[in-house]
């Protein structure tokens, strides 16, 4: 990897690590729903303003777009954004930690799937290390903080796992075929529409325009998704990309054991010494 990709790798993981540390307000505060209902709004606002410097990579090939068969995945995904968000928000009231750590597996999930079946080319080493990060997720469930898990929030780890896990798959197919803007573009309209299906209260709606800590969140994970999706396409491969996101693992749970004493400082920092170990061949073996 270059200098410049493992840079540009170093901002994803400041991306990643301030989502859940930003939405823990929002997941104490408002109901599950509020969280996807407000991501789902501040990213067509992103949107919109951008649409003037970036909308021709959509209206360019507007019916090439609209009639691929490869939006259909891009439906998928804001279809599901909007309950991945929801069930997230359940993880994360109860433990921060596990509402990130859920990602590894997800990671091995979804990297094994674009390797085996969708032609991603990851080296051998790299594959075992992702597959790595799927036992240490699965380790995490018995002797990490999502062991303390309700049996509601569990159910939401395992049903968001699935979820993410797919949207690893899911951009590495639709992305090169629709474009990053467009796919994001559909997938964030879907979203809203759900969140509007199951309602938005009036006080809901004025909060997102008026609660800082909503308005924050929201601005943070819109701008960090921009950067997730275009580096996907013109800078790293999907699977790398979701390497350096679960990076922010660790910089959450040692943040979540100061702030919120989730289990002790040193088991925190022995599953997140763990995933970076895993992660330096990934990053920096070439092939």
């Amino acid at each position: 990897m270059t200098l410049f990709q493992i840079f540009i790798g170093l901002l994803l993981l400041i991306c990643w690590a301030g989502r859940p540390i930003l939405y823990r307000p929002a997941a104490k505060y408002f109901p599950p729903k509020m969280s996807s209902a407000f991501t789902s709004t501040w990213l067509l606002v992103v949107l919109l303003l951008t649409f003037p410097l970036l909308g021709h990579l959509v209206y360019d090939d507007v019916k090439g777009t609209l009639l691929s068969p490869y939006v259909l995945i891009s439906v998928y995904k804001g279809a599901t954004l909007f309950y991945l968000i929801a069930l997230q928000q359940v993880v994360n009231k109860e433990s921060t930690s596990s509402s990130v750590f859920l990602s590894f597996i997800a990671l091995a999930l979804g990297a094994l799937a674009n390797n085996l079946f969708f032609g991603e080319g990851l080296g051998y080493i790299k594959v075992l290390c992702i597959v790595g990060f799927g036992v240490l997720g699965t380790v995490f469930l018995i002797k990490g903080d999502a062991k303390r898990l309700s049996k509601k929030a569990m159910t939401a780890f395992f049903a968001v796992t699935l979820i993410m896990a797919s949207y690893t798959v899911s951009d590495h197919l639709a992305i090169p075929q629709i474009g990053w803007y467009a796919h994001v573009l559909v997938s964030s309209a879907i979203m809203f529409a759900v969140s509007l299906f199951h309602g938005i209260s009036k006080e809901d709606f004025k909060n997102m325009f008026v609660n800082k800590g909503i308005v924050l969140a929201g601005l943070f994970y819109a701008a960090s998704e921009f950067l997730v999706i275009y580096t996907s396409i013109n800078i790293l491969p999907v699977s790398i990309v979701a390497v350096f996101l679960r990076l922010s693992v660790p910089v959450v749970m040692i943040y979540s054991a100061i702030r919120y004493h989730e289990q002790s400082l040193k088991n925190q920092l022995i599953f997140g010494l763990c995933a970076i170990l895993l992660a330096l061949p990934i990053i920096l073996i070439k092939g």
